[in-house]
């Protein structure tokens, strides 16, 4: 991680003492907030004990994140510019909250409902109640990170995970027997030629589709499909090429 380096980092990889280290190394990160996670503001009427001695429980206050949630409409942003997390070593962030539409809000409920089925688990109430937000967290300041664009750029870690999941789930791409390097080199081209072939029809596909049908699809459904019919695809361009010439 060098300065000024930007890390977007997935909620499995969520951990405050990292946070602190790309900060000290002054780089930058974007991250949903875990709900399990408590939020503090700075207390403005800190309590004394009778010797003057300041009450150390009473520094901060706890942000009452689900109060926000309800005065917030669809699709609204609020920033909270200034912010401490954990309940006991306080960790400085910066937090922007945003509220989901209702279809949003329900197929995330529905998402969670099908993970404690097959996971066996029960999530927290209060975690269910909070499906309604999404909570984001950088140290990245107003000057850098707009708090209108911290979604859209949080969304490319999911974009960048699609990308690396199709070459190696579809096209096996870190898979290879031992082999010459020269054959070694023919196959990873062989494999980027594809990867960038079905890159390509699948964009134009789905664009298509969004403008006649007005639907969406899965990139890497899509991707699979094509997997599928590349040899066909294969002889369709052979042949076009044959009749040009």
């Amino acid at each position: 991680m060098e300065m000024n380096d930007l890390c977007i980092r997935d909620l499995g990889y969520f951990c405050l003492e990292d946070f602190e280290e790309i900060e000290q190394r002054g780089a930058f990160y974007v991250s949903r907030l875990k709900l399990n996670i408590r939020v503090y503001e700075q207390n403005k009427e800190v309590e004394q004990f009778k010797d003057g001695k300041v009450k150390k429980q009473s520094l901060y206050k706890e942000i009452d994140l689900e109060a926000i949630m309800d005065c917030l409409q669809s699709g609204e942003m609020v920033e909270l510019p200034e912010v401490y997390l954990g309940l006991y070593k306080k960790f400085r962030t910066r937090l922007l909250i945003c509220k989901l539409t209702e279809e949003q809000t329900q197929k995330r409920l529905l998402m969670r409902a099908k993970q404690e089925k097959k996971k066996n688990m029960t999530y927290k109430e209060r975690t269910k109640r909070l499906s309604a937000i999404n909570i984001y967290m950088t140290n990245a300041p107003d000057i850098y990170l707009k708090k209108e664009h911290v979604h859209d750029l949080y969304s490319l870690r999911w974009q960048i995970e699609i990308l690396f999941k199709t070459w190696k789930s579809i096209f096996h791409i870190d898979q290879c027997k031992p082999i010459k390097t020269e054959r070694f080199e023919c196959h990873v081209y062989g494999q980027l030629i594809a990867i960038l072939l079905s890159t390509t029809l699948m964009f134009q596909m789905r664009r298509l589709l969004l403008m006649k049908k007005k639907k969406e699809v899965s990139e890497f459904k899509v991707i699979c499909i094509l997997k599928e019919y590349f040899l066909s695809l294969h002889d369709a361009m052979k042949k076009q090429t044959d009749d040009v010439g």
